[in-house]
């Protein structure tokens, strides 16, 4: 039995991973790295992919099994290779198109396959137009359907940033990372997760020394001073919302600021068919009183430069707003507010408008909270949208973080991969 792991990218958790299953087993793991050709064609990385696999089965002996795996692919089951295949001379599987997902393939050593294959590879050849998909290289092969499973686990699920993370709930052999322009970072994180939670003998989605114990619908800390943050996430989130809150309770703790936790949405505000993110404006108002300044922060934020206070973005302003990465004016997820009546005005004009709307029961319902925040304030007269600081200051997006970023927001990820991603990048602030 041999394991190869055939990267055409730098990706240590992968090889990591492969590396463990094999060991586990007792088969031979080859690592092939074919990074410096990462920049290269289709052409060229698909060419060796597959001169490669057919040269290793021509010196296996018969009847050998090998699985042939790329950084994209994440080894999470325990069956053997044997029962894998069993009765089968190749597995390939289809996720969400009619051909197969190809960075997983495991074959058997037999004549038929290697003159199957001996086809496929002068298919692809320079000068010889490919197909659009690699997966179409593979037509003479079948593929099994979407869901496959075999001794009653799925032979290979998917996951990507803003999938539901069907791989940590259902049992598997495998994950196939579908390639995304953010798939990079998040590739990172998952076989970090995904290693150290096989390492623990902990269920996925586990995740430890970033956690709250407070359970209670709201917490107060450190009442009364100038600079006050004010947070909410409902239960239904609270696996990313613990980590978001310990790690504010750390910062306000360091920096002599209030933080303001709710884990429901308060009892005073609650019609029961109100996302939380709507009530941004009633608890501005509430707190901005009794502070300076008051700040909201969304709970899928994480204060990454621990050391730099509020007070460096306040720039003489009454409000601050970062931009967004879309075509909106500003982001609301991070916005400070000075206490003035222009900005207990603005809260209550806001809320007005909201209240005329018959549906606030999720994010994105009538345009979403941003949209009236970002309409209100550009009414006012001294609004300019060119001092509204850039996302790379803060309200930074989690794709573009980088080791000095202030506060980094995980905005369009799943649910569970929120918690995933932020818990990797704690962990690698506190290695810094």
């Amino acid at each position: 039995m041999i394991v190869i792991s055939l990267l055409s990218d730098h990706a240590p958790g992968a090889l990591a991973n492969h590396r463990r299953y094999a060991r586990a087993h007792g088969y031979r793991h080859v690592e092939i790295d074919m990074s410096e050709l990462s920049g290269s064609s289709a052409h060229v990385l698909w060419m060796f992919k597959y001169e490669t696999l057919l040269q290793w089965l021509n010196q296996a002996e018969p009847g050998a099994i090998i699985m042939l795996l790329t950084q994209n692919a994440a080894i999470i089951g325990a069956m053997p290779l044997p029962e894998l295949l069993e009765g089968r001379d190749w597995l390939l599987t289809c996720e969400d198109s009619p051909y197969p997902q190809t960075d997983i393939q495991v074959w058997r050593n037999t004549e038929d396959v290697r003159r199957k294959l001996y086809k496929l590879v002068t298919h692809c050849r320079f000068s010889v137009e490919l197909p659009a998909k690699e997966g179409m290289l593979l037509c003479d092969f079948d593929a099994l359907p979407f869901p496959t499973i075999i001794g009653g686990v799925h032979a290979s699920l998917p996951a990507a940033v803003a999938l539901e993370s069907v791989w940590a709930k259902w049992p598997a052999f495998s994950v196939c990372i579908r390639e995304e322009p953010q798939h990079r970072r998040f590739r990172t994180a998952l076989f970090a997760h995904i290693n150290a939670c096989t390492a623990r003998g902990s269920p996925f989605l586990s995740f430890f020394g970033a956690d709250t114990d407070q359970t209670c619908a709201q917490s107060v800390y450190q009442p009364g001073q100038p600079i006050a943050v004010v947070t909410l996430y409902t239960p239904n989130v609270a696996r990313y919302g613990r980590i978001a809150e310990a790690n504010f309770r750390r910062y306000c703790a360091r920096h002599g600021y209030t933080l303001y936790v709710h884990r429901e949405i308060p009892a005073h505000l609650n019609d029961g068919n109100t996302a939380g993110n709507w009530l941004k404006p009633a608890l501005l108002r509430e707190y901005l009183p009794h502070h300076e300044w008051v700040f909201w922060v969304d709970a899928d934020v994480l204060f990454n430069d621990m050391n730099r206070p509020l007070q460096s973005i306040m720039q003489g302003q009454d409000a601050v707003f970062a931009r967004d990465v879309g075509t909106w004016t500003f982001n609301s997820g991070i916005m400070g507010f000075r206490r003035t009546q222009t900005n207990y005005d603005a809260f209550h004009h806001i809320l007005h408008a909201c209240a005329q709307l018959d549906d606030k029961s999720s994010v994105y319902a009538n345009k979403g909270d941003q949209h009236f925040f970002i309409r209100e304030y550009e009414r006012h007269g001294d609004f300019d949208a060119t001092r509204i600081a850039s996302f790379i200051e803060w309200n930074t997006p989690w794709i573009y973080r980088r080791p000095e970023s202030f506060m980094v927001h995980y905005i369009g990820v799943w649910e569970d991969n929120k918690a995933l991603l932020m818990d990797y990048d704690l962990a690698q602030s506190a290695m810094q």
